[in-house]
């Protein structure tokens, strides 16, 4: 591949960190508090939807009784003390400075709040790999889109290629709206079963994702 005109857009969450089970733990904790039925890893890959009220809503959540707005404040509370300590996904730091060393342009665009993406990226020391890290303006994971039109008009528009690797069914709804190619990872937040849905090329480990890449 010409690396000098290849880009990649990465989600954060759940592609090249491995946090779904902070997300559970979290959750389970709400669920319990409403006498609600808790959820196991599966469950919450198969119920796992943007937008993220839908997503609480699944769970049986009534926002008729309580505020959305209020909920997503005290998830983040809470998130915020367990953000640091999942580990990156197995392997994946290898590959981003694989494809640095390559000249690749590597961007993360992520439905999480901006300063709070940008600590994770530091602690976990990946920064370097990256011109351009960017996050929403709010708690309630809302504009990804147009955060990566922005990203991609203002770094990547002039690359030969670019490629969407996230691991929802919201990162191929981001890549269709930048008419760009997508690669979904079945190790994240969804399921393999709801991810091949989109047509999208679909992969299980970093080691397919590095072929496709390195083959792209």
């Amino acid at each position: 591949m010409n690396n000098s005109t290849f880009s990649i857009i990465w989600d954060w969450n759940g592609t090249i960190v491995d946090d779904a089970p902070v997300f559970i733990n979290i959750m389970n904790f709400f669920l319990t508090q409403r006498n609600l039925p808790l959820i196991t890893l599966e469950d919450y890959r198969r119920s796992f939807v943007f937008p993220v009220k839908n997503y609480y809503k699944n769970l049986g959540f009534d926002f008729s009784k309580e505020s959305f707005d209020s909920l997503s404040i005290e998830f983040i509370d809470k998130y915020k003390k367990a953000m640091l300590s999942p580990p990156l996904v197995k392997n994946i730091k290898s590959l981003l400075s694989e494809l640095n060393q390559k000249k690749t342009i590597q961007t993360i665009v992520s439905a999480q709040e901006n300063n709070l993406l940008k600590q994770a990226v530091n602690h976990y020391n990946v920064e370097k790999y990256f011109c351009c890290v960017q996050g929403t303006n709010n708690y309630q994971a809302e504009g990804k889109i147009n955060i990566a039109k922005k990203v991609f008009k203002e770094r990547l528009k002039q690359s030969r290629k670019t490629i969407l690797i996230g691991d929802t069914e919201h990162d191929a709804e981001v890549a269709r709206a930048l008419s760009i190619d997508c690669c979904l990872v079945s190790y994240g937040h969804c399921t393999k079963a709801k991810l091949l849905k989109t047509s999208f090329p679909v992969v299980d480990s970093v080691e397919e994702l590095r072929e496709v890449l390195f083959n792209y």
